[in-house]
């Protein structure tokens, strides 16, 4: 099966925007400047690169992390970044310096984790049309132009490359597809903050992309405290070794076939991503942290449910495998009157 389905994903998204920004670009200019489209142009090129290498010779897990680092610094240098955060009895802290650290770490982040995602046909390219329609309609609540093009593009690529990325899959998207949408939905969620009111700028986009975010965030802690007496610089380094504990391959142990696991995390994505609109709509930011926790607690419910099949499994297999070794009666009373004789 191919795998540079990126190639094709990136030049409908291309394509599409660059139309719609030169058709429109008098009424765009003041939300989206010359500079912006710079950067973020650059930037993604750099990662679709990185990815498409990655996808025909392969590329080290430093190094492409130093290019995603380097893309993301683009966006935060002309001022894509998380500013201020709000909580409940405390109010408004503003991020400093800091906000510069948490939106890279936020969009090297999201860029991973949408490419982490990508485990079976269809679900990457699904739950990023589902995410990108959600943020289409964010920003046409804030009257965002230039976020507007990039989702509805973004949903529309996915969608068209859906048709022959569903099971059983002609093609694979690659760390090309998956690492370029990561890395667009990354930024148009921090572009949004900037005009979103401050109760609820951070909360949306990680409301939105609670499932691939909460996933990968377990995972990545589940794989550093596993063999605890190691060094931490082995327990660091062991958290971005691939493995098969994300939560679509542990869905898979309750029996269901790829196609329901797909479905059910469809449904989870939509779920979610209703969720970050009413906080969007209401702007409660107590709304936004209880559905923040709510969404935490059914990610981690539904990887518990699928650890405990696959132990399940496991302790049958063991079961198994050691009454097949055990001689028979018949056998042993064959041994011992072979001995007397």
């Amino acid at each position: 099966v191919p795998r540079l389905g990126g190639v094709a994903i990136g030049m409908g998204l291309a394509l599409s925007a660059a139309v719609s920004v030169a058709l429109g670009w008098h009424d765009w200019s003041s939300n989206l400047l010359r500079a912006d489209l710079y950067s973020l142009g650059l930037g993604l090129g750099l990662v679709f690169l990185v990815g498409v290498i990655d996808d025909l010779v392969g590329v080290s897990t430093a190094k492409k992390f130093l290019v995603e680092l380097v893309a993301a610094w683009l966006l935060v240098r002309i001022g894509w970044s998380f500013s201020v955060l709000r909580l409940p009895g405390i109010g408004e802290v503003d991020l400093g310096l800091w906000g510069g650290v948490v939106s890279v770490l936020w969009i090297v982040g999201v860029t991973n984790a949408i490419n982490l995602i990508d485990g079976l046909d269809g679900l990457a390219g699904g739950v990023v049309a589902i995410i990108s329609l959600s943020m289409l309609g964010y920003s046409v609540l804030q009257r965002n132009p230039g976020t507007m093009v990039l989702m509805a593009a973004t949903a529309g690529s996915c969608l068209g490359f859906l048709r022959h990325n569903w099971q059983p899959a002609r093609i694979f998207m690659g760390d090309s597809g998956s690492l370029l949408l990561g890395f667009l939905l990354a930024a148009a969620s921090v572009h949004s903050s900037l005009k979103a009111p401050a109760a609820v700028a951070i909360l949306v986009p990680i409301l939105a992309l609670g499932l691939p975010v909460f996933d990968t965030l377990l995972v990545m802690l589940l794989r550093f405290l596993d063999r605890p007496k190691g060094s931490w610089g082995e327990r660091f380094l062991r958290m971005f070794h691939a493995d098969r504990n994300h939560i679509h391959h542990l869905l898979q142990n309750l029996g269901a076939d790829r196609k329901r696991v797909v479905a059910s995390l469809y449904g989870v994505a939509i779920a979610f991503c209703v969720a970050a609109l009413a906080v969007a709509v209401t702007g409660e930011t107590t709304l936004g942290i209880c559905l923040l926790g709510l969404e935490f607690v059914v990610i981690l419910s539904m990887r518990r449910w699928g650890r405990r099949a696959r132990e399940v499994q496991e302790r049958a297999a063991t079961t198994l495998e050691s009454f097949e070794t055990q001689p028979t009666v018949d056998d042993s009373a064959l041994a011992r009157s072979s001995k007397s004789r």
